[in-house]
């Protein structure tokens, strides 16, 4: 009998621990609407970064064959998508937080199809680096918003720049897994 309560209290423990932390919270400093998608975006980017940082210049450029991309490509498309996001949600004048080298590569990585052919030879940090500056920038825009601009007209834009990272960040778990061993 001890054997099974143990069992059960130790099922009850493990399941709540597993429930809270699948709780999705509002981040602090934002309103409360905005802040529950910062808290996604923000897990979302902690997921891609930890799992491209410190990939070789090999691993970012890899590529399975002609139509496939390569994890160099989806990080910069990431940052271009959310970059066009910001100007569509903010205002042209967020472009101007960019240097011009910045600028040509979000306007490049905004087509995967032709930027995965083109974009070879940069590290991963240089990747890195972009997105985290567009989400900085984002996060810096989203901080002067309130919930009633978030639900009159942006919460579906931003919904779908979740969403388009999640499915990437899928896209590249795949890639890092066929890797040539």
């Amino acid at each position: 009998m001890k054997i099974l309560f143990k069992s059960l209290l130790i099922i009850i423990i493990l399941s709540t621990n597993f429930l809270s932390a699948q709780k999705i919270n509002s981040k602090k400093g934002y309103d409360k609407e905005i802040g529950v998608m910062v808290y996604m975006l923000e897990s979302l980017k902690s997921d891609i970064i930890s799992t491209t940082k410190g990939l070789n210049q090999f691993e970012t450029d890899f590529q399975f064959d002609e139509q496939a991309n390569s994890i160099g490509a989806i990080i910069l498309h990431l940052a271009s998508v959310e970059a066009s996001y910001q100007k569509s949600s903010f205002g042209e004048d967020i472009f101007n937080e960019y240097e011009q080298e910045e600028k040509e590569l979000l306007e490049i990585g905004i087509n995967l199809d032709e930027s995965k052919k083109i974009l070879k030879e940069k590290p991963i940090k240089c990747y890195l680096d972009i997105y985290k500056k567009v989400r900085k920038n984002t996060l810096k825009e989203f901080k002067k918003r309130n919930d009633d601009w978030w639900t009159k007209s942006n919460h579906w834009a931003w919904f779908h720049v979740m969403e388009h990272q999640a499915h990437h960040l899928g896209q590249i778990k795949l890639i890092t897994a066929r890797f040539p061993k």
